[in-house]
């Protein structure tokens, strides 16, 4: 959708681009988050405290433990 939204630069591609973002985004944090950490435990908290949740290091969940 970037690529898109660079190589065909219009509202209709900036929207879409928003668009996909978003629900990327409410699909990672409100179905795929609360499962691992249901299945996984601790370890997927832990894990998900160290690393991030797209690039390294950004989108990282608070640690419970601090």
């Amino acid at each position: 959708m970037t690529g898109l939204a660079l190589m065909v630069p219009n509202l209709v591609a900036a929207v879409g681009l928003v668009v996909a973002v978003a629900g990327i985004e409410v699909q990672v944090r409100q179905v795929e988050e609360p499962y691992l950490r249901r299945v996984h435990g601790r370890a997927y908290t832990d894990y998900s405290a160290r690393v991030g949740r797209f690039l390294p290091g950004l989108g990282r969940t608070p640690d419970a433990r601090r």
